[in-house]
This record gives structure tokens, sequence and C-alpha cells, in this order.
């Protein structure tokens, strides 16, 4: 939401009724609401209150459009290898916008890529004609920014590991015509414990307002009973209060293999269905993730990444294995890319590629799909002779944010992103027919899993209420299982005797905070 300058008109942009994003201005005078456009969120009123800048829901631009909603137009069109759209633009502290420079010449946003190998976080301005493009702030850690007086950005940069859930606050002087920074970054605070969000400074410059908290991963298990029953019993496996997330099952379907930070960064611990406590597996210094069993249930093998002095994130990293039966932690091979990292946040789970998943049938292999060359290659993986063969080449989609391996080894299944369309897209493993299903109403799929026969699909489905878990028949018929209103779900994995369904829920708990005072110079 964001008000005029003059107070009496409030523009609003978002998810609102059947979760379609679309832009309102709603008139104080007289009380009424008019909507401006459909499909579109990230609103910002220009100073003046001629212009409405808003990303497109659809084809992530940057457009512009008069205040009556007329007259839209590209303003701003996302490079090769970039996104300049998602999601942490905002005008004066309010997140999710584009933000117009106060004399209203520039539009400032936040870009972020990984064309060159490496993550890039960039604060972006350009002049009302989308040209003469200017870097203000390039840190690859930065989480938020605010206004503060003129000339004068406050920022939020996250501290390095084991400290990488909190952050510190920055600022940058800049050339209010130009955009250019002026002098070198100054840091602000040194505090611990503290992630600064949606910040805000108050119009006078004394008072700095922003939300403290953090967001806490938990394993939760399910019974599945019948293909069409809801799943109403769910309990908390993990009862500590760090991040968890589910890996795979032992083959008996008796014990959840996971990963955890509560040493810090991420470690393997497995933890049996009826215990209250998890064991180690591997720990150490190396982040270490989605442990899996073997076809043949005779090793463990996970991702682990070793984090390099001077970077944000690893370029590569290896696949392990641990023999079940007790023994050392074991190179298998190397892979490209690191899948920890979102957009300008340290994401607690898996996201994207690269990605590792084991059949339950012995006899097939193991599937790692990683990017290269602008390609998500799948190869199949053997836990002692390493990388065997190319499965499946497909184009990088940075809108596929899951995929699963069918417990046959067969198939593989990947979600789209999407507020439109709630597509899965399906390859066959042996070079056969792809299929495209739809979920729809169901989309903004985060998650996917195969269930243990093979004929079906689990899915999360994205909303500003939360998350629910579904279930997808072959023919891409869908139903409702499980409603989880103000808790996001991740993580999705099914037990190989089909009994029970273990997902990953997040619950944030964030608190207002206020510095008095704020330094101005």
């Amino acid at each position: 939401m964001e008000w005029s300058q003059d107070g009496t008109k409030l523009l609003v942009s978002g998810p609102v009724a059947q979760e379609k994003p679309s832009i309102w201005m709603i008139s104080v005078i007289g009380a009424t609401l008019k909507k401006l456009r459909d499909s579109a969120r990230d609103a910002s009123l220009s100073p003046d209150g001629s212009q409405i800048v808003f990303t497109d829901a659809v084809t992530r631009e940057i457009w512009l459009m008069n205040a009556d909603g007329g007259q839209a137009r590209v303003w701003l069109r996302p490079e090769a290898g970039y996104l300049q759209f998602f999601p942490k633009w905002f005008r004066n502290g309010k997140r999710t916008t584009p933000t117009w420079f106060h004399n209203g010449k520039r539009i400032l946003y936040v870009k972020y890529g990984n064309a060159t190998g490496e993550k890039t976080v960039e604060l972006e301005s350009r002049d009302l004609q989308g040209s003469d493009p200017v870097t203000l702030i390039a840190n690859p850690l930065l989480t938020e920014f605010c206004w503060g007086q003129s000339g004068r950005v406050i920022y939020a940069v996250q501290e390095a590991a084991p400290n990488q859930y909190d952050s510190n606050l920055w600022e940058q002087r800049f050339d209010e015509e130009t955009g250019r920074p002026k002098g070198v970054p100054r840091r602000l605070t040194d505090w611990i414990g503290f992630d600064f969000g949606n910040p805000e400074l108050t119009a006078d410059g004394n008072r700095f307002v922003f939300l403290n908290g953090r967001a806490q991963s938990d394993i939760y298990v399910t019974e599945l009973t019948d293909r069409d029953s809801a799943m109403p019993n769910q309990r908390r496996l993990t009862l500590d209060e760090r991040s968890d997330w589910p890996g795979g099952w032992s083959l008996d379907s008796k014990t959840m293999f996971l990963y955890s930070d509560r040493n810090g960064n991420f470690d393997i611990f497995k933890q049996g269905l009826n215990s209250p406590n998890a064991e180690p597996v591997a720990t150490g210094p190396e982040e270490k993730r989605l442990p899996q069993v073997s076809p043949d249930g005779k090793w463990l093998l996970y991702m682990q990444w070793t984090k390099p002095a001077g970077k944000v994130e690893p370029d590569s990293g290896k696949l392990m294995r641990i023999s079940l039966a007790g023994g050392p932690t074991e190179p298998v091979l190397d892979f490209n890319g690191y899948s920890g990292i979102r957009v300008m946040r340290p994401s607690p789970s898996v996201v994207g590629f690269p990605g590792f998943h084991c059949p339950s049938h012995e006899g097939s292999p193991c599937v790692l799909a990683e990017v290269r060359e602008k390609n998500v290659i799948f190869s199949a993986v053997d836990p002692v002779r390493g990388r065997t063969r190319e499965l499946l080449r497909l184009p990088n989609d940075a809108d596929i944010r899951s995929w699963d391996l069918s417990p046959d080894g067969t198939q593989v299944a990947l979600a789209v992103y999407d507020l439109k369309a709630g597509e899965v897209r399906v390859f066959p493993l042996d070079g056969g027919t792809p299929r495209t299903l739809s979920a729809l109403p169901w989309t903004e799929l985060l998650a996917i899993a195969w269930a243990a026969d093979g004929r079906s699909l689990f899915l999360v489905s994205n909303n500003s209420r939360g998350t629910s878990i579904l279930r997808m028949d072959s023919a891409g018929k869908t139903k409702l299982l499980l409603d989880q209103p103000g808790r996001d779900v991740h993580a999705l994995t099914p037990s190989p005797d089909g009994h029970s369904l273990a997902f990953g829920g997040v619950q944030s708990n964030f608190n207002a905070w206020t510095i008095a005072s704020f330094p101005r110079q």
C-alpha cells in the first residue's frame, strides 16, 4: 500500500480475490474503489501523483501507466540472466515495489543475477525512458533498503556464517540528480541477533522502524490413508528451535534422514518416527543438505559445499557417501552450482538446481540435476562409480522451483512456479514423449514429490494466506489434502511404503522495533 502525497488516495497492489494480483486505487473522499490493472503487483505512485510504476506478474517486466490506469507501456524488460522484479522492491521502506527517486526523475529497482556464475544483487536506477542505468549499490549480501534523508539510502547486509540469519545496517550517499554514489558505504550498526526487515525511516528522519525475527522450519509427518482422503492428523517430528528439513527415508520407512542447522551450519541427522531426538550422521564445517538412501540400501548420499573465503556462495560442491553400516564419508563426484541461496535472502532449503534424488526401486540409478551452459543436465549416478551417463537435457527455467524422481527411476516431474498456470511437466528418462499437466485452479507450485506407487504426485501450492498440499493423479485431476494457513511448506517426502508424508513447514515470528534518534550523518 502507498499513500498519495496529498493523503487523499491509497494505492494498493498484490493478490486479492481468487489470488489474482491486481492494482487498485482507493479514494478517501467518497470512499470509492477502482481497479486499475490485473496480473500486476509492486505498484508505486510517482511523487507528483501522475504515474504508476509496477511489475507485470506474468512477464516480470517493469511497466509505467497513468494514475488512472491508462497508457500502460513497458518501461524495462529483464536482461538475459537477470531478474529485475522479484521480490523486494519498495518505496520509503515498504517492500515489494520499485521506487521513485524523490525528485521523480529516476526509478530504482533491485537487479538480481547469476549470469557470470556468481550471485549479484544491485540497486540500479534509470531515467523515465528506461535509459542511463546507474548502479547505486552492488552487494550480494544486500537484503533490504529504504530511503533516508535527501541523498541517502539505508540498507541491510547479511552477515557471514555462522551468523547468516543476522543483518546489520549500512548507508550510502548519492547524487539525487544522477543516482550515482558519493563516497563509500558506511556501517551504522554492529549488532548480533537482529535481522532488519521492512525498514522505514520516519518523515522527520528521527526514528527508524523495522521488523526483527526469524523464520524456523520443522519437519512434520502425516499419515496417508486412501487416495482421496485429507490429512487431518499431523505431528511435529523435530522439536528443536533450529531449521530442520526432510531429506529421504530409510527403505523400511521407519527412519527419516534430515538436515539441520542446530550445530550452526547444516549437518546430516537421522531420527526414528517414534524417537524425540535426532542422531548425527555427518557433521563438520561444510554445509550438507538433501540426504538420500541409495536404492540398494547400502549408502547414504548427500550434497556438500565448502564455502570459499570472500564469496557469498561456492561455485561447486561434492556429492558425498557414507555407508549405512558405518564408516568414513567419501566423495562420489563434483557438481556445478549451489542451491542454498534465494534472491536477497539465505535459503533454508534446497531451491532449484543443483538437486539430487534417489529412487526406491533397486537397480535404478540416482539422478543429479545441475546447470551447465544455460541447460539443466540430468545425469545417472552410481554411489560407487559416480556420474555414469546423461539422461536428459532441458533449458534452464527460473520458474522451476522443485523436481522429483519417480520411485522406479524412469521419470522426472518438475513443478512450475507461475501466477496463472499451475503447470507440472513430466519427462521420461528413456527419451519418451514428455507430458504437461495442469493443476488449475492451483498455481504458484513450490514443491513436488512422487507418491510411493508412482501413479500420482503430491504438490504444494502457494497463496497469500499460506500453502496447500494437493494430490494430482496421472490425468491431472487434483485433490486438496491439507491446508496450511500461516505456514509455508517447501519440501515434501513420501515414505517408500506409502503410509506417511513428511514435509518441511516454515513459521515466522517477527516483532516491530524502533530506533529513536536515528543518526542523520
